[in-house]
């Protein structure tokens, strides 16, 4: 009976989109979930995605691509996608958004989307043959400091559980399992795998792992310039993060996707106000004073 008022409300969900498309506001949309494969824009291009009931495909299909999920955030990635050249890493991809964002942005670059989940990366792996981009690659594994198998945390919260890490932090819940997953030094994999190739950008989404992840990259990051996206979810790693970068002259930007807006900090975070989003993107000093990045920023600072 639950199931077939879940349905029921999607399907309604669906027909109020399809009649009024943005009218709905999230609070209520949240609770009109459907499973199927719907069609969403990025300017001119259409691609496909898979909901599942979840919150993105949710926010995405109620709200367009810009809007409540990571609006703002997901708007910055396209357009620095379109300005770079050379390998983007997708750092726990989950369903594959970020990729394909990047895909449709610049069909030259090579993308590589890694998700280590099983349920999260078959989703991905359905979601970018759907879209049919050859540039997408897709690894069932964790870029991590080490290679090896590792424990995951905040298992069994669902099918495709959210805070999925393999950090035993304090907010892992007390009551979910955890199991066993592929991981591979950063490090390790751009040596073995794209030693020749310049990795010109990289998001992190691994919920409170993106230290130990970007420590041991961190020589290949300042050998190619790479630009960071890299969602930060503590205060204290905010500083742990800046120091690490401070050092090889890195500058931050907060992106406050609620507010519709960027805060620069520079090379400190040491000043930063209660209101700051959790996506950051950290980049050198040298390329947000080249033209075409520096035009990307001045756009958002109009808008």
């Amino acid at each position: 009976m639950k199931e077939a008022v879940r349905d029921l409300l999607g399907v309604i969900g669906r027909v109020i989109n399809f009649l009024f498309p943005f009218w709905l506001p999230q609070r209520i949309y949240r609770h009109m979930g459907f499973k199927g494969t719907f069609v969403f824009k990025i300017k001119k291009n259409k691609l496909s995605f898979i909901n599942v009931r979840d919150m993105i495909a949710n926010d995405i299909f109620y709200s367009g691509i810009f809007g409540n999920y990571e609006g703002e955030t997901l708007r910055l990635w396209y357009e620095i996608s379109k300005e770079v050249n050379g390998l983007v890493l997708d750092i726990g991809a989950f369903s594959g958004i970020y990729s394909l964002v990047a895909a449709s942005a610049n069909k030259q670059n090579s993308i590589i989307a890694f998700e280590p989940h099983p349920n999260n990366f078959d989703l991905l792996c359905k979601n970018i043959q759907l879209n049919g981009f050859s540039n997408i690659t897709l690894e069932n594994l964790a870029l991590s400091n080490k290679t090896g198998k590792v424990a995951f945390y905040n298992d069994g919260r669902g099918n495709r559980p959210p805070g999925f890490t393999l950090i035993n932090h304090r907010y892992v819940d007390t009551e979910s399992s955890s199991i066993s997953c592929a991981t591979i030094s950063f490090k390790e994999y751009l040596e073995s795998n794209h030693k020749e190739k310049i990795l010109s950008l990289a998001k992190l989404d691994i919920e409170r792992a993106e230290l130990i992840v970007l420590r041991d990259g961190i020589e290949r990051i300042q050998k190619d310039r790479t630009i960071i996206f890299c969602e930060i979810l503590d205060r204290d790693s905010i500083f742990k993060i800046s120091s690490l970068f401070k050092e090889i002259d890195y500058v931050f930007i907060n992106i406050n996707d609620k507010k519709k807006r960027l805060i620069y900090s520079g090379t400190s975070t040491e000043d930063l106000s209660e209101d700051i989003g959790h996506n950051w993107v950290i980049l050198p000093k040298q390329i947000i004073e080249s033209k075409n990045i520096k035009d990307v920023f001045l756009k958002f600072n109009r808008n």
